[in-house]
């Protein structure tokens, strides 16, 4: 059968009614990580126009706090220690902004991480503030409620899931802070919402088989969405690094992880039922065969016919 939505699209063919927790999500891990020349940091090779105009509609955005941040309240894109040279304020939220008013049946989930980890009250307010005064350019943007949404009620808009500390401002966005199962697979439970997060990094491996990552924690993430209550809101990161899964450190760079697991991934959606996988955030997830994997994430979600769109 003939496919008849694009990857700028494919949420218009999805009911009003369908929540958030019932979608297959392809999503990048690190997004903003392409400008990297540095092969540890780097997760992509899209930039967010590319991501999201492919079928991507989660993006992971790790921030800092800049130098100046105490006057001009700008927050920057970093990997680690990785600087990216790509400011929150302006080039993110401005490329969100564009792709949803030319695309307004789609949304975007947008988890953002303070890189900084700061374990001060006074700091974690500061990054709290310099948040709020970016999204504040772009009224109505976001949807920051910590309840799980209908895509109608988030069509056109960023849903805001929250992987940074409050210090002692009020609550803001799907909270994934607190709890989070770092280098982990687990259930958490938040606000009353179950999430399953898998986001093993590291310890995927006590050698050196990449396709351990697919095959122990991916894969087991995938049955775990495709079975799990459908109020579970799941996330299953693809995303790997080397350190304590290859021979030296960084013997497996993203890239490297990516080249095992993406492979298997997609040999898998071929080989099953369509089904409600969650958020999946991928390295260089366009890798292998022309971003097929992408695709087959999008089509696995349950489309409304063709002929009763308007």
């Amino acid at each position: 059968m003939k496919t008849f939505y694009t990857p700028k699209n494919w949420m218009s063919y999805i009911e009003n009614g369908k929540m958030l927790t019932e979608l297959t999500i392809p999503g990048t891990h690190d997004s903003g990580t392409y400008p990297s020349n540095y092969a540890p940091a780097k997760c992509q090779t899209m930039n967010f126009t590319d991501q999201l105009n492919s079928g991507i509609r989660f993006l992971d955005i790790r921030l800092k706090r800049g130098y100046d941040a105490d006057k001009d309240h700008v927050l920057w894109v970093y990997h680690g220690i990785a600087d990216m040279d790509i400011s929150f304020n302006g080039k993110v939220l401005g490329d969100c902004f564009q792709f949803l008013r030319d695309n307004s049946s789609e949304t975007i989930i947008m988890s953002i991480k303070n890189e900084s980890s700061p374990s001060k009250d006074g700091d974690k307010e500061k990054f709290y503030d310099d948040l709020k005064i970016a999204m504040g350019q772009f009224p109505n943007l976001f949807y920051t409620e910590d309840k799980i949404p209908s895509l109608k009620d988030i069509r056109g808009k960023i849903v805001l899931v929250r992987r940074f500390g409050l210090g002692k401002r009020a609550p803001i966005g799907l909270n994934l802070y607190d709890n989070w199962p770092d280098d982990s697979a687990n259930y958490l439970s938040n606000n009353g919402i179950t999430y399953y997060v898998q986001d093993v990094y590291y310890n995927w491996s006590s050698g050196s088989d990449k396709a351990n990552k697919f095959n122990t924690y991916v894969k087991n993430a995938l049955i775990t969405a495709e079975n799990g209550e459908r109020s579970m809101l799941c996330f299953n990161f693809t995303s790997a690094t080397g350190v304590t899964g290859g021979v030296l450190p960084f013997a497996s760079t993203p890239r490297d992880l990516a080249e095992a697991v993406n492979p298997l991934f997609l040999q898998y959606m071929k080989s099953n039922n369509k089904g409600r996988y969650g958020i999946i955030p991928m390295d260089f997830p366009e890798f292998p065969s022309n971003k097929d994997l992408i695709m087959d994430l999008i089509a696995s979600n349950q489309f409304i016919a063709a002929s009763s769109v308007v």
